[in-house]
Order: C-alpha cells, then sequence, then structure tokens
C-alpha cells in the first residue's frame, strides 16, 4: 500500500512537470525577447550604449515611461555595422509580440516576415510589416538614442 502511495505521487509530480513545460504563452515567448542586458547609460534626454557591447546576437533593451514599457533592440550585421528598431512592427505592433532573431535575419512573432539584418534601421517607405524606425546616432563608440524619440512611439506599447 506505502508503494502504490509513493508510485501515485511521483506520478503526479511527473505529469504535472511535463504539462508545464509543454504549454507556452504569448507572455512567455515575449519574455524570452528580454535578455538580461545591463541598462544602458543615460540623462534625461539621451541613452548611451556602448558598441562594444553589441554584438551580431540581438539585444533587447526597455525604457519605462509614464507606466508603459517601450521596448527596442540594437544589432551589428556581419560587417559590425550597428542596427537599431523598436521590437514593435509598424503594422503588428497592437500584437504586442515584437521580434526574435533568427540568424541573419529579424523575425515578425506575429506575422511571421522575416527581415535581414542590413535592413533593419531605416523608415518604412513600402508600407506593410516593418521593424519600426528608432532614430539614433553613433558617437565616437557609442550609440546615442534621444529619449523624446523612444516617448514617441510609445502608443505601440500601452
Amino acid at each position: 500500500m506505502k508503494k502504490k502511495i509513493i508510485l501515485i505521487g511521483v506520478g503526479t509530480i511527473i505529469a504535472f512537470l511535463c504539462l508545464a513545460g509543454c504549454t507556452s504563452s504569448p507572455q512567455k515567448e515575449l519574455d524570452s525577447n528580454t535578455n538580461s542586458n545591463p541598462p544602458p547609460q543615460q540623462t534625461d534626454t539621451e541613452i548611451f550604449i556602448p558598441v562594444s557591447n553589441l554584438s551580431t546576437t540581438a539585444k533587447f533593451y526597455s525604457f519605462e515611461s509614464e507606466g508603459v514599457t517601450i521596448r527596442y533592440f540594437a544589432v551589428k550585421d556581419a560587417s559590425g555595422n550597428v542596427h537599431i528598431a523598436f521590437d514593435a512592427c509598424d503594422v503588428c505592433y497592437e500584437a504586442k509580440k515584437g521580434y526574435r532573431q533568427n540568424g541573419d535575419v529579424m523575425h515578425c512573432i506575429n506575422c511571421g516576415k522575416e527581415f535581414p539584418i542590413t535592413s533593419i534601421g531605416t523608415d518604412n517607405t513600402d508600407g506593410g510589416c516593418w521593424p519600426s524606425y528608432l532614430p539614433m546616432r553613433i558617437d565616437e563608440n557609442t550609440v546615442v538614442i534621444k529619449i523624446a524619440d523612444l516617448v514617441a512611439k510609445q502608443y505601440m506599447f500601452s
């Protein structure tokens, strides 16, 4: 009898662990975009990311404004050029799913469209799905982003 109770308990635990590992939610996928990068330095008007902190693996960052978390990512292409965009699509932003990296492309989690990293960081001139443009400049070896530019697209994350 004691063995039967132990076996039922172990079976229940195994079943629970299997179910927990097999389920996923959109929020879990979104959370996986927020890797543990140190927060960038900032002033009242600008954010600074050392170029040396960036690589060909996209780094996702966030900025809080009026209770809204504004997400963006930075990545280098194979030639070492820096590309930055909002973690939101000009069309799909209402789904609040953002992007994930798949090799040398960024993949829209909502519609599945892929964008070569080399094309990211430009205005959307054709319409349709596109990683939303976030202006930036590089001063010496530092990416500089204006906080006003982040806040301008806060609506995409609220």
